[in-house]
């Protein structure tokens, strides 16, 4: 598995969503060695020891399993570390850029909450409304993107509809 994985989200083979399970479980099921079995898999577990990732199944996918148009993996990728004046949050993703504000109102009254003072207190009730009004704006533009229609343009570049 990828390095830079938090945690795994959905496994599917062949458009099939597949069961998340333990280790133990499937010890526990089988009551015998699972781990040479073959087939489509149903379940999955993964490994996070940070050393060696891994995704491992139920049962050994068959050629028509495996591949990536059969198997999806989707995962929640930890975010790099941001160690210099050029990094960017978010990894640099355009999408996302618009989260930037909310994260540094976010982080600014995190920061002053250590330890807060009278004038502290204040601040961080203005972060605070800062961040809120920031990730409300990011939700609604994301909604939205699904709600726009394709520019229709009218009559097009034809000169002899100008002035009409």
């Amino acid at each position: 598995m990828p390095t830079d994985i938090l945690d795994t989200v959905r496994v599917a083979v062949n458009g099939v969503k597949m069961e998340r399970t333990s280790e133990y479980e499937l010890d526990v099921l089988n009551n015998q060695d699972w781990s040479a079995y073959t087939g489509t898999p149903a379940k999955y577990y993964v490994d996070l020891d940070p050393n060696n990732k891994k995704l491992i199944f139920d049962r050994i996918p068959s050629s028509g399993d495996a591949g990536t148009d059969n198997l999806v993996h989707e995962y929640i990728k930890l975010p790099p570390a941001l160690s210099s004046d050029s990094s960017v949050p978010l990894d640099s993703h355009t999408l996302l850029a618009a989260y930037h504000d909310a994260i540094a109102y976010g982080a600014a009254a995190s920061l002053l909450n250590i330890q807060p003072d009278q004038s502290a207190l204040v601040m961080i009730s203005q972060y605070e409304k800062k961040y809120s009004k920031h990730v409300d704006h990011c939700i609604e533009n994301f909604k939205n993107l699904g709600n726009q229609s394709p520019i229709n343009i009218y009559r097009g570049r034809n000169p002899s509809n100008i002035g009409r």
